[in-house]
């Protein structure tokens, strides 16, 4: 759906502080009001931040009017597109072919994501901080995993469409502090350096505040919010953000109540947000079959020859693709999140859950960070084999024949790219950290590093007279 920024502050929020008395997802908004003295008090505030986790679930309604969660569409298939996995079933390649402009469809999916999400969390903000008929504690909490919600909404923002490897460029992204109204909708872009400054300002505020355990999966803890500032900062890739990426992950993996499961196929085929290994996730409606139908039943979006090519002698090809047998003829389809029969195909629930951060994350990070630091390789090597130990290989003579550290990045980041296929995005944001040269032999439809970034939606770029697109747009 594209919806241009005049517009979208009135519709989004209408949904925005969506939810129940209870904290949960799977419920229809219950209010459309978008700003006011909509938080009175604690149990109002609870239903208020419902409604900013509504949006980073992406959750609404399909073209029947059903209720789903569609984080799958733009958090999966958007950037498995980009990185150059997956195809669009039903029309060939849009965005894996990376030809796109300011106009080609799906480029503003990413941009309405980020700012609806971005100013549920203002709104939020705004509205409980002159609250008093609440505990101390829990008002505390709330605020945190605001400024997380709003942090997550503007790193997706600056990686996808802001030149995020440059602090000094003037390229960034409108960063929204206050709700919008009609006297601020129209802002101009912040310098690259003041995005990150105002992402890692929301994370560093909030990780004391949050719990190490929330009361559900979906909601955020301590734990993914350091995760995330180790993904921001690599992406930054400033030579001290390597040492902090390091410590960051490697508090995580000592000291964070999560553990990577011993076979990880177990978490998309029986356990779900149930894994000692699922850090936050999302949590689909009741009865929901969105994302099952656009992976098997009607094969929107799949593998592609690439993501064919990198499986090749993995053994997660086994479970990862299959041939799917339907009503409308047979395809090789992404069964990753499909543990039924291929040959009748039935929905199933655990199919539409979705995971936005994982403990592998921590773990390849950490090796990342540590080639790019010039540590010691048997360190990242210790790790990258311990998380392909997890996914089934025994064979891992390919990471000790890894001499160099270019080799060995090379293999960290292919397998961020496997490891996070139709997931989070970190296929895509890995893969553009290589070299570009080497990039170019993953991808050599990546012809200029301008395509390393998205344009700004031309409807944005007509309705907002102050911003400039990205450079050679």
């Amino acid at each position: 759906m594209k919806i241009n920024h005049k517009i979208w502050f009135i519709l989004v929020l209408a949904a925005s502080f969506a939810g129940s008395c209870k904290k949960q997802l799977n419920v229809f908004p219950t209010t459309k009001e978008v700003d006011g003295n909509i938080i009175t008090d604690e149990k109002s505030a609870t239903t208020a931040l419902n409604g900013v986790y509504y949006r980073f679930a992406d959750a609404g309604v399909d073209y029947n009017g059903v209720p789903v969660t569609q984080w799958y569409s733009g958090n999966e298939e958007t950037p498995s597109q980009l990185s150059g996995l997956f195809d669009y079933s039903n029309g060939g390649p849009l965005l894996s072919a990376h030809t796109y402009d300011a106009k080609t469809y799906g480029i503003d999916f990413k941009w309405n994501y980020g700012y609806a999400l971005v100013n549920a969390a203002n709104g939020f903000l705004k509205n409980i901080e002159p609250l008093t008929k609440i505990t101390s504690s829990a008002k505390t909490r709330m605020i945190a995993e605001a400024k997380f919600l709003r942090a997550y909404g503007n790193s997706e923002l600056l990686l996808y469409y802001g030149q995020y490897d440059d602090t000094t460029s003037p390229y960034g992204i409108i960063l929204h502090n206050e709700f919008i109204q009609p006297d601020n909708i129209f802002l101009p872009r912040s310098t690259v350096g003041a995005a990150y400054d105002a992402i890692l300002g929301d994370l560093d505020a909030a990780i004391p505040d949050l719990p190490g355990t929330n009361t559900i999966m979906a909601y955020t803890n301590s734990w993914a919010a350091k995760l995330l500032k180790a993904r921001v900062l690599i992406n930054r890739g400033l030579p001290a953000d390597y040492t902090t990426v390091i410590n960051l992950t490697k508090d995580i993996i000592a000291h964070s109540p999560f553990q990577l499961e011993t076979n990880v196929r177990d978490i998309f085929w029986s356990k779900g947000l149930t894994s000692t290994e699922v850090m936050l996730g999302v949590q689909p409606y009741p009865n929901q079959t969105a994302k099952w139908l656009s992976y098997i039943n009607y094969d929107d979006f799949g593998p592609n020859d690439f993501m064919k090519s990198l499986f090749e002698n993995d053994p997660r090809d086994e479970w990862y693709i299959q041939t799917v047998i339907t009503p409308y003829g047979p395809y090789t389809g992404l069964t990753k999140y499909y543990p039924g029969s291929v040959d009748h195909i039935a929905a199933a629930p655990v199919s539409e859950y979705s995971y936005a951060f994982r403990l592998t994350e921590a773990y390849l990070l950490q090796a990342e960070a540590i080639v790019a630091a010039g540590g010691d390789l048997t360190d990242a090597r210790i790790l990258l084999k311990t998380v392909m130990t997890h996914a089934g290989f025994t064979d891992l003579s390919s990471v000790d024949a890894a001499a160099s550290a270019e080799q060995l990045q090379l293999l960290i980041i292919e397998e961020e790219m496997k490891s996070f296929a139709a997931e989070n995005g970190q296929d895509w944001l890995a893969v553009r950290r290589l070299p570009f040269a080497t990039l170019q032999g993953l991808l050599p439809s990546i012809t200029d590093k301008h395509l390393l970034l998205l344009p700004i939606p031309d409807a944005e770029i007509i309705s907002n007279d102050k911003i400039k697109q990205n450079p050679n747009y």
